[in-house]
């Protein structure tokens, strides 16, 4: 990587995605729950893996703009690299969240076999919409090969 590259991707670091939102409707979660086979739920609360799946379908833009937004081809070879949740209170079923987050970490690294390649974080929200307080939070980390040169 050149210095360049190193400079372009930490300035990577503090972009937020467009503010998205995102409802978790009682046949979405029945499907994903027998899908899952989960257990039964306490009425009204979503299934926790909707931390994720709502944070991650509802922020603000498509996985090709995230692609263009960190500068690598959508054919660059992406690969999630892991996550986390944390949650303050259930998610509850039929109500509108706010979803807002953007890329909190870029860690550049040079493989022997796989070269170049960066380790980008996310931390996405899934807030409520009057008090503007998150609920829960995804973080999400991707490994996004970069092209030799």
């Amino acid at each position: 990587m050149t210095a360049d590259n190193l400079e372009s991707t930490s300035a990577l670091v503090g972009i937020r995605f467009p503010d998205g939102e995102y409802t978790i409707t009682v046949a979405a979660n029945d499907r994903l729950c027998r899908l899952v086979e989960a257990p039964p739920l306490p009425a009204g609360v979503a299934h926790p893996v909707w931390g994720h799946l709502a944070t991650h379908v509802g922020k603000g833009v498509t996985f090709s703009e995230f692609a263009g937004l960190v500068g690598a081809p959508l054919d660059a070879g992406f690969l999630y690299g892991g996550g986390s949740l944390d949650f303050r209170e259930s998610i509850r079923l039929d109500r509108r969240y706010l979803v807002r987050g953007g890329i909190t970490s870029v860690v550049s690294h040079v493989g022997r076999r796989t070269g170049p390649f960066d380790v980008i974080t996310t931390e996405l929200d899934l807030a409520e919409p009057e008090s503007e307080q998150w609920i829960s939070r995804s973080c999400e980390s991707y490994i996004v090969p970069r092209r030799r040169g």
